[in-house]
């Protein structure tokens, strides 16, 4: 992946001295209760008697004040100091915010990094070098990196308690860029964020400019500063903090000009750090000869490429230094059939290139992780790396029915990081995001395109045979198609026989009283390219209340089991439901002799601008017929519109669950 930051969003929040602490010296007397302070900072004691009010009432903890101070010389080499005081109010629920990380690899190092923790009484708890722990960075999904981080816990922490941490890095980042969040998921009473670049230019952005005050503005500097805001909320589903929460970017150059002052620029500069790794090189020419031998159409081609980089690359990171932006060299990646998400990118655009097509970078913030803000240009943001490949109008044709086809400017979206994706197909957190192509003379900011909802979706099949009793026997056929069909792909893959067939079991037992999985079939899983189709049979109880000599049945067994039920607490943040998708459902009910529906519903069709709801039952001799659509027409919903999409879903979830009755049938 390409690497996020220097820093991660959790070590974002420590500061250095500011303006403010002078207003904390004035206010706050130099002592703790008469108990010795030589151990703890002067800045530190001086905020340990700032009164809070009632801010912060209900959090875990609230940040006190917190400063940083960034600045860049004119060899480029920074110096960061961050400095944090927080308040505990309830220990347990607290301690993931008191960790002090410092984060550093070959081209950083954390030259100094403390905790204090002063408690109730005034006695202060420094931390030691025993204390400091160094591990991974970004060990979940890198083989290899150069990354690490310090992290003290803070010792001595306790209910009431003030902790405060000052960390010291010092070091050169690559792409002369960095980002600072000034909010976090517990209150901060006041933060402020310093930033100097002696030299050369600098340009800064917010994501929240609403949410900030500009203290000082001039050619190389700039202070920010925020008082009270509250906390983000944590809520499920919700888009990524680096979203949420106010962030400030800055961008530098501390020798000129350049510094990024737009999304062109952005492009325009990434793009000389990307390219000399498509290298054209002899070894990945003859395999492109053999992959496209006998292929005579373009897309075949391309598809025979595709694949090859997708599923005999692996997905291996190794980053180190610059290697958390700049791809390694193609013949290198081809040869040790390894690499990175911008190596197979690299490669694939490599072996495009030799059947005449040409892509271009697209870094990619990630949905749901680090997703890209139109009004904050920067190199900073990304972690993901795809494929732009503009498409000839000789091939329009033949693409125009991919999802990850943008017709308005001809680009077809490709990643080849992904093993279950066909070409033209897109992972989930690659749809519906911004992405920087980079061009050799300018960048663009484009959003990628989000699939229709019948690009993404679940057909069932149904056909029950019920016993006078209410005992029956079914037969289900279930396929998959799109992002639906990928999750599929790779939730089998290297499943075992028995695993699977426990998968039936439980899912049987969720359909039916006492449930008997009797056989199952599984097609389409050896190749991403095939939709999968499962098809299982199974018998059980049907009924679900009785009632003299009549019984009741819920006839929408199977698509109600994976619906989601949402709560009825408005939401602060907008809610992540996923790629829109479509479901539909045909049930087939072979009713017992003599006996029939005693009351047929009436049609359900619910229009909303979140989807649509349609549900028709009928009966032809004893067959009932159901046939249900679902169609989810948004991924993202805004919070002052939950509460009309949770009358969206309760409505399809009545309609799901309604139970008929089967009685005998009048002589």
């Amino acid at each position: 992946m390409t690497r996020k930051s220097s820093y991660c969003a959790s070590s974002r929040f420590f500061a250095a001295a500011g303006p403010l602490l002078a207003v904390f010296a004035a206010l706050c007397p130099s002592s703790l209760h008469g108990a010795p302070a030589a151990s703890a900072p002067d800045w530190l004691v001086a905020v340990s008697r700032v009164d809070l009010g009632h801010f912060g009432d209900g959090s875990a903890a609230v940040v006190v004040g917190q400063w940083t101070d960034f600045s860049v010389d004119a060899a480029g080499e920074f110096t960061m100091t961050k400095r944090c005081a927080i308040r505990v109010l309830h220990l347990k629920p607290a301690a993931k915010f008191l960790d002090a990380v410092g984060y550093e690899n070959n081209d950083t190092k954390v030259t100094s990094i403390e905790t204090w923790a002063i408690d109730p009484a005034g006695r202060v708890t420094p931390s030691s070098k025993k204390d400091i722990s160094i591990v991974a960075a970004y060990a979940e999904f890198e083989m290899y990196s150069d990354s690490r981080a310090k992290v003290i816990e803070a010792p001595g922490a306790q209910d009431g308690s003030l902790v405060g941490y000052e960390i010291v890095s010092h070091g050169r980042i690559p792409i002369h860029g960095e980002s600072f969040e000034l909010e976090k998921e517990i209150p901060i009473h006041q933060a402020e964020l310093h930033l100097t670049v002696p030299s050369g230019s600098m340009h800064w952005f917010s994501n929240h400019p609403d949410r900030m005050q500009v203290v000082e503005q001039s050619e190389h500097s700039a202070t920010i500063r925020v008082i009270d805001r509250p906390g983000i909320p944590d809520e499920p589903s919700a888009p990524p903090a680096s979203s949420l929460a106010l962030q400030i970017v800055l961008n530098y150059d501390p020798q000129g000009a350049a510094a990024i002052n737009s999304w062109d620029d952005a492009g325009r500069i990434y793009h000389p750090i990307s390219v000399p790794a498509e290298k054209p090189d002899t070894g990945i020419a003859a395999q492109v000869d053999t992959l496209i031998s006998g292929k005579t159409d373009p897309l075949s081609k391309m598809d025979a490429l595709y694949n090859y980089v997708s599923r005999e690359v692996r997905y291996v990171a190794i980053e180190v230094g610059i290697g958390g932006y700049q791809p390694h060299p193609a013949p290198d990646v081809f040869k040790n059939k390894y690499g990175d998400c911008k190596d197979k990118a690299t490669l694939l655009m490599t072996m495009f290139d030799r059947i005449g097509l040409h892509g271009y970078p697209a870094l990619v913030g990630t949905r749901g992780d680090v997703e890209a803000d139109p009004k904050v240009p920067t190199l900073a943001t990304f972690d993901h790396f795809i494929v732009a490949l503009p498409i000839p109008a000789t091939l329009r044709p033949a693409v125009e029915h991919f999802p990850a086809y943008d017709a308005q400017t001809q680009i077809l979206w490709i990643d080849p990081t992904s093993e279950f994706d066909p070409l033209g197909q897109l992972p989930e957190m690659d749809q519906g995001v911004f992405s920087l192509i980079s061009y050799p003379d300018h960048g663009e900011l484009r959003r990628i395109p989000e699939p229709a909802p019948a690009e993404n979706r679940i057909e069932y099949s149904a056909h029950v045979k019920l016993q006078a009793d209410g005992t029956g026997a079914a037969d289900v056929e279930v396929k998959y198609s799109g992002s639906n069909n990928s999750d599929r792909h790779a939730y089998y893959r290297g499943r075992s026989e028995e695993s699977m067939r426990k998968i039936f079991e439980n899912r049987v037992a969720q359909y039916v009283n006492q449930g008997a999985f009797r056989q199952a079939s599984i097609s389409g899983v050896e190749d991403s390219r095939q939709q999968i189709t499962e098809k299982y049979s199974f018998s059980g109880d049907f009924s679900t209340a009785s009632s003299g000599d009549s019984w009741f049945f819920q006839p929408l067994f199977l698509s109600g089991i994976a619906v989601p039920e949402y709560g009825p607490r408005p939401r602060q943040l907008p809610l992540d439901i996923g790629s829109p998708e479509q479901i539909l459902v045909k049930y087939t009910v072979e009713l017992p002799a003599g006996m029939g529906i005693a009351r047929l519903p009436e049609k359900t069709q619910i229009h909303s601008e979140f989807g649509e709801i349609q549900i028709e039952y009928s009966v032809s001799g004893n067959v009932l017929s159901v046939a249900q659509s679902l169609t989810y027409g948004q991924s993202r919903i805004p919070p002052e519109k939950y509460s009309e999409f949770r009358d969206f879903e309760t409505g399809n979830l009545r309609a799901e669950k309604l139970r008929l009755r089967v009685a005998k049938l009048a002589p």
